[in-house]
């Protein structure tokens, strides 16, 4: 069979008035500073080398790139606003930090997720690799960090930031805490695409995660920011496998690449584009107002695009 896109023509239908989960909540923007200083809080605009890494990253709904801080009950009535039903919030840590700042972080994502009565999960992150591509350093750690946290409420996976960190995603670094994601029944969440601020592009590829694919089919791989440049590969990950699904966050529904929207409302060698491409919006650096409007008027037939912006998510995360 030859390697081309089956597409459908998607119905004319009403905007989608349905329930929506947004599967990528930016957590350095939500919620208080915690018991001590937060490993996803880093001051930048005194650090030249920072200053010049952050000079490409800017974002259309806040100037500068800056988002103001928000409280549990401000992400709650937005969401309700905007019809969305449940939400996952992202740590990260992009730079070295301490074990006390990332129990912070933790802490302080756990417990907005326990007082959200269920509305919010999270996903935890680990320290980054001390010496980038061939680190050697405690391999393990990670995997400690997160079977600590197991017991916590709302808890569904963790993220890793292969960019940022200068190690791509099959490293054998991270296969000590693939292992621990496996074990536990957590999702993987994935940074993927060519990044905003000036970090090198090529962990981002989201090829490195074939053999992170292959290597855990019972891991789900949520490959957040699509991958552009690689949007065609991103496609074919998603078709190839199971475990592997494509996350919209960062992205204005009307921009989304040709090829997502093509696997969207269609199809790759049998593997229907709709169960593989979960929403998300980046908020609040995208406004969810207008990212969820937006995603609410996509092309696509109501039953594909309940799937695309509330089941696939519910299902994985919201069980």
């Amino acid at each position: 069979m030859k390697d081309t896109l089956r597409t459908t023509v998607a119905r004319a239908t009403p905007m989608y008035d349905g329930p929506i989960c947004d599967a990528f909540l930016h957590g350095p923007w939500i919620g208080g500073p915690g018991v001590s200083p937060r490993a996803d809080v880093v001051p930048w605009t005194d650090d030249r080398r920072l200053r010049r890494v952050m000079s490409t990253f800017h974002h259309p709904d806040q100037p500068g790139g800056e988002a103001p801080r928000r409280s549990l009950a401000q992400v709650l009535a937005e969401m309700d606003a905007t019809g969305v039903s449940g939400g996952v919030l992202a740590a990260k840590v992009y730079y070295p930090a301490t074990e006390a700042a990332l129990d912070s972080l933790h802490g302080e994502l756990a417990a907005l997720a326990g007082a959200s009565a269920g509305r919010l999960r999270w996903i935890a992150t680990v320290l980054p690799p001390e010496h980038g591509p061939g680190t050697y350093w405690d391999l393990m750690r990670g995997p400690r960090v997160i079977r600590a946290l197991a017991g916590l409420p709302g808890l569904v996976g963790v993220h890793i930031t292969p960019s940022p960190w200068g190690l791509a995603p099959n490293d054998r670094w991270y296969y000590p805490l693939y292992a621990t994601c496996a074990e536990l029944d957590l999702a993987l969440f994935t940074y993927v695409g060519m990044p905003g601020p000036l970090w090198p592009m090529g962990p981002n590829d989201p090829t490195h995660l074939d053999d992170v694919a292959l290597a855990f089919p019972d891991m789900p791989i949520i490959a957040h920011h699509i991958g552009d440049p690689w949007n065609d590969m991103a496609v074919r990950l998603a078709a190839r496998h199971a475990n592997y699904y494509i996350c919209t966050s960062a992205w204005s529904p009307k921009a989304y690449p040709k090829a997502v929207m093509e696997f969207m409302v269609g199809q790759w060698h049998g593997t229907k584009g709709a169960e593989k491409v979960i929403f998300a919006s980046d908020y609040p650096l995208l406004d969810l107002a207008r990212a969820t409007r937006a995603a609410r008027a996509l092309p696509l037939p109501d039953a594909d695009l309940r799937s695309v912006l509330h089941d696939n998510a519910a299902r994985l995360f919201f069980r």
